[in-house]
């Protein structure tokens, strides 16, 4: 059973043992079974921010947002190793994006949400996963190519079409002028240059530490319910060793493929290019596709959609109300996780497939109706697999 949550602030603060001096926070020991992995998904978005700061700087010496696309073709041809530097920050932003939806749907399908200050420590989580996507998307219009550009339209969109934008076009509007300015080439690109490089980056810095407090106070999530007094491994040496290595591991597999697969910039914005439809990169592919999904009768699109989804995650710790551990103890929520994941992957395919090409309403009801069987079905068969294997079980 999950342990119950804690929504009194003076205990987030207070200390478990209380010393003399300033406030005291260990890091916490693990376990010899939880050296795998799956949970260490965190290290690696650690690592991975780590080395988007670090690169960043570096190439923020070569950018000039005044000649966008002339200094990123300068850097690949003219510095040395300039070309590996760029790629592998485009690559390790992709691994983030990637780590970041595997170690949020991790914890979803453990229950890892329930418990002390885990609600909370989610919740930031989901905001982490939005800045995340919306750093890359803006790090990728940097370059002022012609699939950059098109990224940067789908975001003025989004938020026209966002309930922001239904509600308060006024302040829609706001946000549009602080995203590009007053639409000028040099000035939109210092814009979205800030908030890449200073506004968004400074919040997620800030949130990943109250997270990382937040997993500190709360400690691991550990599914497995052992009586038994397993040793644990102290954080220092071991657990620090074991994550300087795993995120080393990391970094030095993304600049190995940086190197075997350099980076092909896209053609410039406004050159003429003949016979290719400019795509968004892959991890926007879904939000760009929904912007055409009429077939709801939704003059907003697909966008509702999205920020239904994202609601959805944000208060899942307070609609879970199951008392077992397992996915299949939570068949509505294992459901919904499911369904998401398909959705997301089947609308993002739909892009590639048909850019730009709304469908009929009957048949994105059929795209929704086949998702929602192809989720909730296998999850309530295994349940019930599973009720009667343990009945055949007990009869021997």
């Amino acid at each position: 059973m999950a342990e119950k949550n804690e929504y009194n602030p003076m205990n987030l603060v207070s200390q478990e043992k209380p010393e003399e001096g300033a406030y005291v926070i260990s890091f916490l020991p693990l376990k010899k079974r939880q050296l795998r992995i799956d949970y260490w998904t965190g290290a690696f978005l650690a690592a991975a921010l780590i080395y988007q700061i670090a690169t960043g700087i570096l190439l923020a010496y070569y950018y000039q947002s005044g000649n966008a696309y002339g200094s990123t073709t300068s850097l690949i041809t003219t510095i040395p190793f300039g070309h590996v530097l760029l790629t592998s920050h485009l690559y390790m932003a992709y691994a983030m994006v990637a780590m970041v939806y595997f170690h949020m749907f991790r914890q979803y399908f453990t229950g890892a949400y329930r418990g002390r200050w885990r609600w909370l420590q989610w919740i930031i989580g989901v905001a982490l996963f939005v800045l995340v996507n919306a750093i890359a998307s803006i790090g990728y219009m940097l370059s002022y190519s012609v699939q950059s550009v098109l990224g940067l339209h789908v975001s003025e969109i989004l938020l026209q079409r966002s309930i922001i934008g239904r509600l308060s076009p006024t302040l829609a509007g706001w946000l549009i002028s602080v995203l590009v300015g007053n639409g000028t080439t040099a000035e939109s690109l210092s814009h979205l240059l800030v908030l890449h490089a200073a506004i968004l980056s400074v919040i997620v810095l800030a949130l990943v530490a109250i997270h990382f407090f937040l997993y500190e106070k709360s400690g691991p999530y550990d599914p497995v319910k052992d009586e038994g007094a397993e040793d644990k491994i102290p954080w220092f040496p071991v657990n620090a060793l074991y994550t300087v290595f795993i995120g080393m591991v990391f970094v030095a597999a993304v600049l190995f493929a940086s190197a075997l697969f350099p980076q092909i910039l896209p053609p410039d914005y406004g050159q003429l290019v003949y016979g290719t439809t400019p795509f968004p990169d892959w991890y926007e592919m879904p939000v760009y596709k929904l912007m055409d999904v009429a077939g709801l009768g939704l003059t907003t699109g697909g966008v509702p959609l999205v920020f239904a989804l994202l609601l959805f995650l944000i208060l899942v710790p307070f609609i879970d109300r199951y008392r077992g551990d397992s996915p299949l103890d939570r068949p509505m929520i294992t459901f919904m996780g499911i369904f998401i994941i398909l959705f997301w992957l089947v609308v993002g395919l739909w892009g590639y497939a048909q850019p730009g090409l709304s469908q009929t309403r009957p048949l994105t009801l059929y795209m929704l109706y086949a998702l929602t069987f192809c989720s909730i079905v296998p999850v309530y068969a295994m349940r019930h697999a599973r009720k009667d294997f343990r009945a055949a079980e007990e009869k021997k």
